[in-house]
């Protein structure tokens, strides 16, 4: 069994929260994408976010933005890479997937208080794709809700 990556998400309250995540060496076409949002780990219940695959960038959940094969200069090319990634040449190719996230703002501001008022919350989040009939949780981590001013 190979363990999730972490990745911790910073996310302010009074705003929508978008981000593209890069998965190096996979493509997922055809895969079905979930994540969610909760207090703690293995919390029953809903979700306080549950996101799924959707295919408008404006809509709240997580989209397949690429999945292919190229060499990494052509990656670098067509704007999917930002620079030759470590022990890689521009020269060889790879598989990539650019999965893009999306919360709403309406579902920012509906999440939890922190216990003080003015503190930022620590809530958890794990990402789980489904591919070939196989589910496996690819990312997990700290979901930080950022306290805010303005709202």
């Amino acid at each position: 069994m190979m363990r999730a990556g972490t990745m911790t998400i910073d996310a302010n309250r009074w705003e929508p929260f978008t981000t593209i995540i890069e998965f190096l060496g996979v493509a997922f076409t055809g895969a079905t994408l979930q994540a969610q949002v909760r207090q703690k780990k293995d919390n029953p219940g809903a979700a306080l976010v549950d996101l799924t695959t959707v295919t408008n960038p404006n809509t709240e959940g997580l989209r397949l933005i690429y999945a292919g094969s190229a060499t990494v200069a052509d990656h670098i090319a067509a704007g999917r890479l930002s620079g030759v990634p470590d022990g890689m040449g521009a020269g060889d190719t790879t598989a990539l997937s650019l999965v893009g996230m999306r919360i709403n703002e309406a579902t920012m501001e509906a999440l939890p208080p922190a216990k003080e008022i003015g503190a930022d919350l620590t809530l958890f989040w794990d990402m789980q794709i489904t591919q070939g009939g196989a589910k496996r949780r690819w990312l997990e981590g700290p979901f930080n809700v950022l306290a805010g001013v303005t709202h």
